[in-house]
């Protein structure tokens, strides 16, 4: 190699790494303003908790638990975006690099974390309500957190189809975030329209992620076994 061809090497590497770096400082950049929109949703679940009154202990208990389904609503709303959050935590800390189609997938999913405290605010609306306002206003948060879910499989999709992952990303952190998050999304996809039927629907939020999990496990063992076999 001559002297020339040398130096064009050299510079075409350069180019390479300069173009990687920047990639993982738009990713990194990303990720941070992620961050800072989570953190802010998780605390604005907490603005409107009711304060619990009473000038006696009596009083002051009854306030407690009459005012306990917003603190139920808070914890689980807490621990949905929690997740969520922590799904893609685990995921872009191998992420290299970004483009537009992976902004708007930011854009979307964040979107729906800040329609949690929204969503949330409708499970504890007060009244009597008919089973299909019930039906629509627990559809809602069902519908965002599917719809969450939805676009974390689709960020997870474009990093392997682009090849946006470090080469070192462990397959089983890939692997656990989709079937998590597809867990998810059919346990509050199909609480939607059974919220038009029964107002326990929202027990399929804990069932079926469980179910999915444990038949995903019985899968990748039996294709294990068959490629082991």
């Amino acid at each position: 190699m001559t002297e020339g061809e040398d130096v064009l090497s050299a510079d075409a590497d350069a180019g390479a790494g300069a173009g990687h770096g920047y990639g993982a400082r738009a990713a990194d950049r990303l990720t941070a303003f992620s961050d800072a929109v989570v953190a802010i949703a998780i605390t604005l679940l907490a603005v409107d908790l009711p304060i619990p009154a009473g000038s006696t202990v009596a009083a002051f208990r009854h306030s407690f638990w009459h005012n306990s389904p917003a603190y139920i609503a808070f914890l689980v709303s807490f621990g949905v975006i929690a997740s969520s959050w922590g799904q893609h935590h685990d995921i872009f800390r191998y992420d290299r690099g970004t483009d537009g189609r992976m902004r708007l997938y930011h854009l979307a999913w964040l979107l729906m974390i800040i329609l949690f405290p929204f969503a949330t605010r409708l499970l504890t609306t007060r009244g009597n309500a008919s089973l299909t306002v019930h039906a629509i206003q627990w559809g809602t948060y069902s519908l965002v957190e599917t719809l969450s879910s939805l676009l974390l499989v689709l960020m997870v999709a474009h990093l392997t189809r682009h090849d946006e992952l470090e080469p070192d990303t462990p397959r089983r952190v890939v692997s656990h975030q989709v079937r998590q998050s597809w867990g998810t999304m059919a346990g509050f996809g199909l609480s939607i329209p059974v919220f038009f039927v029964t107002k326990d629907a929202w027990i399929l939020w804990i069932v079926v992620p469980i179910v999915v999990g444990q038949a995903w496990r019985l899968l990748a063992r039996r294709s294990r076994r068959g490629r082991d076999g």
